[in-house]
């Protein structure tokens, strides 16, 4: 990994439920994507798991009404921070491939090494509202992982449908948007990165997204009803945008948030008030910044 500019930290730290890999603050001219077509590595034994678990989680989602289909992601095969810039190396995956590592065998890291995980680059959103709350989701009983929890909006980032073109987590980000809320592109205010996690438990790789969205809650609840993923939502939670109401969120829900939620509360929650905030909304972090 490059050397990080001064305003970047970089090293996976323990924060409890998520490892924080990188903190810094990046515009979307700031991250750049470059494209490997290697394959994750792997082997029979993985592959026949893969397979396995694709199948009985076919059987389940057919049985409970589960969002449930294929299809090609990114990888995360590398990425560095140097001078400002975040440089992301993507590759070929799929969610099949995924499912079967990462979402529901991640141990397989210890036998096999790290590189036969998919590890597809997933995006969620700090969304800050007009009126000042920031919003996440409910977790709806139709998807296949952290149903009914509260959990960000955002989603894994797939291939470019255009030729030439890489794939863009900023992009990814507007997409869900629109499709799980209704929000459009021109409701988006702005949109930076402010950090790069992993769930402990699945060691899925997630850029952490500031969005700020020119609507209030109202306006984006009413929206979000008539959304065409409307059915990956029971609702949404709200929390007001002060570093009070945000450790109070924390404490009081910590059960319900996946790990991302709370890495996604945090890092908010740390470019927003700082170090000191950080440290007091979560006692166990208190030396990981």
């Amino acid at each position: 990994m490059a050397a990080l500019s001064e305003d970047a930290q970089a090293g996976a730290r323990d924060c409890g439920t998520f490892m924080l890999e990188l903190v810094g603050t990046f515009a979307p001219s700031q991250v750049s994507m470059r494209w490997s077509d290697a394959p994750r590595a792997t082997c029979e034994a993985v592959d026949r798991l893969i397979e396995q678990t694709w199948t009985d989680h076919g059987a389940r989602a057919e049985r409970d009404g589960l969002m449930f289909f294929d299809g090609p992601l990114c990888r995360l095969a590398d990425w560095s921070a140097n001078n400002g810039a975040l440089v992301l190396t993507l590759g070929p995956v799929s969610y099949k491939e995924f499912l079967g590592t990462n979402a529901t065998h991640a141990n397989l890291r210890y036998a096999h090494g790290s590189e036969v995980l998919a590890d597809p680059l997933g995006v969620s959103a700090a969304m800050t509202t007009a009126d000042h709350f920031v919003l996440l989701g409910r977790r709806s009983h139709h998807v296949v992982q952290y149903a009914r929890r509260i959990h960000p909006v955002g989603g894994l980032v797939a291939p470019s449908e255009t030729p030439d073109k890489p794939p863009d987590p900023f992009t990814t980000m507007q997409a869900e948007l629109d499709e799980e809320l209704a929000l459009p592109v021109d409701c988006i205010a702005s949109m930076r990165c402010i950090g790069l996690v992993r769930d402990k438990h699945t060691a899925q790789p997630e850029l952490i997204l500031d969005v700020a969205a020119d609507a209030d809650v109202t306006a984006i609840r009413r929206a979000q009803k008539d959304a065409a993923d409307a059915c990956e939502h029971t609702g949404l939670e709200a929390v007001r945008n002060d570093a009070g109401s945000m450790v109070n969120f924390i404490e009081q829900r910590y059960a319900e948030l996946t790990p991302v939620a709370l890495a996604t509360l945090l890092l908010h929650g740390l470019h927003s008030w700082g170090t000191g905030w950080f440290a007091a909304a979560r006692g166990y972090c208190r030396s990981v910044i």
